[in-house]
């Protein structure tokens, strides 16, 4: 699995568009059967708003909001990308503790890559509390307390360096460093406590040759380019 990444500037900056897409009523009733189908299975989906990258580059990115179901209707059929262009944008985080790099191993009823292990937390940029700013790290932060239950004085350090990009579906990982005094044992008792199902199970890595064979390539980049 090899997905094209790129480094980001520190000072990266992202701008906001209107939605500039207009569909077909042929393909909107696409994404509708696919929604409906898809909620069949998975009852707790949300279609929420997500943002969508129109444009990336080190320094800026440009994009707008949309709707979860056209996200999901791409993951779900790889050729409506020729028509809907979705790219949407996500948030990982690579922590450091004491022992080494935290990853966590998706659950088998994700939606997306269930079984594969990357860098807890992780998520999909969403507009919250109908908020339209876009601020990555407390995006990743509030992943971090929904995933993990660690709040915000647990981490500190954190560091914007990359773009990666998902071959198939398009979606755009941000990846970010992270740095907590916690131990892995604190970790997975506040993990455990929290009771999210994200993950199936939490592990601990000293370096790069001690990642899973099935870790996400973001992860793996995130994990090689380390450096404090």
């Amino acid at each position: 699995m090899q997905w094209e990444t790129i480094f980001l500037d520190s000072a990266l900056a992202i701008t906001i568009i209107p939605n500039p897409q207009i569909l077909s009523i042929e393909l909107k009733n696409q994404v509708e059967d696919i929604w409906e189908e898809k909620r069949k299975l998975f009852p707790y989906l949300f279609n929420g708003r997500i943002f969508n990258v129109q444009e990336l580059t080190p320094n800026l990115i440009t994009g707008y909001w949309t709707e979860y179901k056209y996200v999901l209707a791409q993951t779900e059929r790889l050729e409506l990308y020729s028509e809907l262009a979705i790219r949407s944008l996500a948030v990982i985080g690579l922590i450091q503790c004491p022992q080494g790099f935290i990853i966590g191993k998706r659950t088998n009823k994700s939606v997306y890559l269930p079984g594969y292990w990357q860098s807890a937390p992780a998520g999909t940029v969403e507009s919250r509390d109908k908020n339209d700013n876009i601020d990555l790290t407390q995006q990743l932060l509030a992943e971090a307390n929904e995933e993990l239950g660690l709040n915000i004085f647990h981490l500190t350090n954190p560091k914007i360096i990359s773009a990666t990009e998902h071959t198939n579906t398009h979606i755009i990982d941000v990846g970010i460093l992270l740095k907590t005094e916690l131990s892995f044992e604190e970790i997975t008792s506040l993990w455990k406590n929290n009771n999210n199902p994200e993950y199936d199970e939490l592990c601990c890595c000293a370096s790069y040759t001690d990642l899973p064979e099935n870790t996400l390539p973001t992860t793996r980049f995130l994990v090689e380019h380390w450096s404090d």
